[in-house]
């Protein structure tokens, strides 16, 4: 066979094995008319269209950065429940979760060039605006919960200046001076999509980045995208207040835990160290593994306060820590006191027992009863159930009535 034929038929042979490639791969991706309806079925309340940009960002999501988006993905059973909480709370819309994800990726130690700072990237300027406190020592920017409630104020005082989410979105973004400028350029045309030419590009790109996040948390399975979870030190955690100044790389070298994990563990401490504080308005948050020993250590059970990041673990999980560390446990099972609330009722259809544990830190130790929150009972419910004034109880669990707390929470009934 001549040199040229063979030539020839390799030159064949890779064309049609790259047509084949390329035709696979086209034939197992969504069409434009898939995404569509996909888009069309989503539950939100901006404006919602599939532009070439829109497209983009998703395929930037579900192609590009698959493994960036899974792990994305992970974080989202780490910091949604505590967001849906205080969105619920303020009667909002719940889609404005979605906002986290494209400014920090639910990053809580995000920081960006410009110097936003946290999952809700604000801006120092905004942030002490809301009252969040930014020192040389403190940046609330970085507190999850406190940073998730001013923004949601935020949101809701932009949506209640233009009456148009979409708007809102933008201005978040840029800013009400901005927007307005653009709307004025539109000859008062108050649609995002009319006036996005008018707009920065980053804000040009915002609100399909939004749709194209919203797409992702609902559609990422029909991708073959997988959710990485966090670690279970990150996803385990007890928080406790401090008032002593608190080294980081002594409780790092103490406790064998190590720095990187400590620092995002608590990221509104910018000089790895917590300042002291006689109110113990400052926390220190660490692995359920090492909080035990830390507590028996340096600090008292009194001082643990309710976490509403952390994932619950069930009472067997807390007694094992308590093993492994060298603790006293005991589990022990209670008739409920009440079961006049229908909730309650409803909640123990084979059971009509609560687990409760009960922890001693060193022999001769006071001992503290924690109950994990049911679906659908309320902290009332649960006061009521056990001979508890709600105020006491709410006192004892560190809970304010702006406080979110979600079921599956480790709640103390006893100091």
């Amino acid at each position: 066979m001549s040199t040229f034929r063979i030539i020839t038929r390799n030159l064949v042979m890779v064309c049609f094995l790259t047509f084949v490639s390329f035709f696979s791969a086209y034939s197992t991706s969504p069409s434009n008319a898939e995404i569509i309806k996909r888009i069309e079925n989503l539950n939100t309340v901006i404006e919602l269209r599939v532009t070439e940009e829109v497209t983009t960002q998703i395929n930037i999501y579900v192609e590009k950065y698959k493994r960036d988006s899974e792990t994305v993905l992970g974080r989202t059973s780490l910091y949604f429940p505590m967001i849906e909480n205080a969105i619920r709370d303020k009667s909002l819309p719940d889609e404005l979760k979605y906002i986290a994800v494209i400014e920090s990726s639910l990053l809580p130690s995000a920081v960006s060039h410009q110097g936003a700072a946290g999952i809700w990237q604000f801006m120092q300027g905004t942030a002490e605006l809301f009252g969040l406190k930014v020192s040389k020592h403190i940046d609330e920017r970085k507190d999850i919960v406190k940073a998730t409630d001013k923004a949601l104020d935020y949101l809701k005082l932009l949506y209640e200046f233009y009456g148009d989410w979409t708007l809102a979105l933008a201005a978040y973004n840029c800013g009400t001076g901005t927007v307005s400028k653009a709307i004025k350029k539109a000859n008062g045309n108050t649609n995002y999509w009319v006036i996005q030419k008018y707009l920065p590009k980053e804000t040009q790109k915002y609100i399909p980045k939004f749709i194209a996040a919203s797409y992702l948390m609902n559609y990422y399975y029909l991708h073959g995208l997988k959710p990485i979870e966090p670690s279970d030190d990150i996803k385990f955690t007890t928080s406790v207040k401090v008032f002593e100044k608190t080294e980081f790389k002594k409780i790092s070298k103490e406790f064998e835990i190590e720095m990187n994990l400590l620092k995002y563990l608590n990221p509104m401490y910018r000089k790895e160290f917590i300042p002291e504080s006689e109110d113990g308005r400052y926390y220190l948050t660490l692995p359920d593994q090492k909080m035990t020993a830390y507590i028996e250590k340096y600090n008292s059970v009194e001082n643990l306060v309710f976490n509403p990041i952390s994932r619950k673990r069930d009472e067997a999980d807390f007694q094992k820590i308590a093993m492994d560390n060298g603790q006293r446990a005991a589990i022990e099972y209670v008739q409920l006191l009440s079961r006049k609330n229908s909730a309650i009722r409803d909640n123990l259809k084979d059971s009509s027992i609560i687990a409760k544990l009960k922890i001693g830190l060193t022999p001769g130790s006071n001992s503290i009863k924690l109950y994990k929150l049911k679906r659908k009972e309320s902290l009332s419910d649960v006061a009521e159930a056990n001979n508890i004034a709600l105020d006491d109880l709410m006192a004892m669990n560190n809970i304010n009535e702006n406080t979110g707390i979600a079921p599956g929470s480790i709640i103390k009934l006893s100091k």
